[in-house]
C-alpha cells in the first residue's frame, strides 16, 4: 500500500543592490569630465553577500535585501543561515539545474553545521537567491535557510524560536512516529506520536529526486517515487531491497511549483496499513513485530 501526502513550498530570495548616478554642468577645463571612464561598471560589481552563521528576524520570502534583519540567535527569529555558497561561471540567471545543485550543496553543507541532516527534523530548508537587479551587479550567491516548522507532514506554519542550531538540533524536533489517518491512498493527517504509543506509520528518510524525475501525478509518475521510499524504508527497518515491495510506504514531496523550480525534496514513512499498529519503532528491527512482515 502506498500513500501520497503533498506538502510545503520552498521559497527563493534575496537582494537587491543601489544604482549610482552623476552629473555635471559648465564645470572649470581642468576638472575631468568623463567621471564614468574610471567607474568599474555596474555588471562587474559583485556588492553585498550575506553570511553563514547568523540568524534572521523576519520569516521566509521570496525576495531579500541586505537590510534584512540580522538578529542573536539567542533572541527570538524565523531562520538560520547555515551555508553560503556561489554559482560558478553563471552569467544567466540560475535555472532549475542550477537551483537543484544548490540545494544539493545546502544538504551536503547544513548537514555539516547542524550536526544531522536538516530533513530528519521538523525544519525546512529554503534556498535565497540574488534579485534580478543584484544579479546584473555581479551578485552570485546564494543563502540556505534552515527553519523551524510546526509540522513537515501536516499544515506547515513557520515556527519563531531562540537559541542557535549549530551542532545541537533538539531532540523534541527530530521527526520519529506518527499516526496516520487516510481516505484511500489519500493521506488526510499524520500527526507526531511517541514511538512507544500506539502508531502505524515512522518517518524513514529523504532523497532529492533527479532532474529527470516528473512531478508524480500519474499512478506511474507515483509509483517512481515511492520505490525510492520503499528502498530508504528497507534499510531504515534493516532489511534487503529485494523485500522492499513488502513495505507500506508515505512519500511526501513539495508541490509542483516547488518541483519545477528545482527543490525536489521528498519525505519518506513506513505505513502499516489496514489498521495495524505497532509500539515502537521499526528502526533496525529486520521486521520482527513489524505489522505485516
Amino acid at each position: 500500500m502506498r500513500g501520497r501526502l503533498t506538502v510545503g513550498t520552498m521559497l527563493a530570495a534575496l537582494l537587491t543592490n543601489l544604482a549610482l548616478a552623476g552629473c555635471g554642468t559648465a564645470l572649470p577645463a581642468e576638472v575631468d569630465t568623463e567621471l564614468t571612464d574610471d567607474w568599474v561598471k555596474v555588471a562587474d560589481v559583485k556588492g553585498w553577500v550575506p553570511e553563514a552563521g547568523v540568524c534572521l528576524g523576519a520569516a521566509p520570502k521570496d525576495t531579500g535585501r541586505y537590510t534584512d534583519s540580522v538578529v542573536d540567535c539567542a533572541k527570538t527569529h524565523h531562520a538560520e543561515v547555515v551555508h553560503v555558497g556561489e554559482f560558478p561561471g553563471l552569467t544567466a540567471a540560475p535555472g532549475p539545474k542550477d537551483t537543484a545543485a544548490a540545494f544539493a550543496e545546502c544538504d551536503k553543507q547544513s548537514a555539516t553545521y547542524l550536526g544531522r541532516p536538516w530533513g530528519e527534523a521538523r525544519l525546512e530548508l529554503t534556498l535565497a537567491v540574488p534579485t534580478p537587479s543584484a544579479w546584473d551587479g555581479g551578485a552570485r550567491w546564494f543563502r540556505c535557510d534552515v527553519t523551524e516548522v510546526s509540522s513537515v507532514f501536516d499544515e506547515m506554519n513557520w515556527v519563531k524560536r531562540e537559541g542557535s542550531l549549530k551542532g545541537a538540533v533538539p531532540a523534541a524536533l527530530v521527526v520519529g512516529c506518527t499516526h496516520t489517518q487516510d481516505k484511500g491512498a489519500t493521506i488526510v493527517k499524520m500527526p507526531e506520536v511517541p514511538c512507544t504509543k500506539a502508531h502505524n506509520s515512522e518517518f524513514v528518510g529523504f532523497y532529492r529526486a533527479s532532474m529527470t524525475t516528473a512531478y508524480p501525478k500519474s499512478e506511474r509518475q507515483w509509483n517512481v517515487i515511492h520505490d525510492k521510499c520503499q528502498e530508504l524504508a528497507a534499510k531504515f527497518i534493516g532489511v534487503s531491497t529485494g523485500s522492499a515491495n513488502r513495505i507500506g510506504v508515505i512519500s511526501s514531496p513539495h508541490n509542483a511549483e516547488a518541483w519545477a523550480s528545482g527543490d525536489r525534496v521528498v519525505r519518506c514513512s513506513v505505513w502499516f496499513y489496514d489498521g495495524k499498529t505497532m509500539k515502537k519503532s521499526a528502526k533496525a528491527t529486520k521486521g520482527k513485530g513489524v505489522p505485516g512482515w
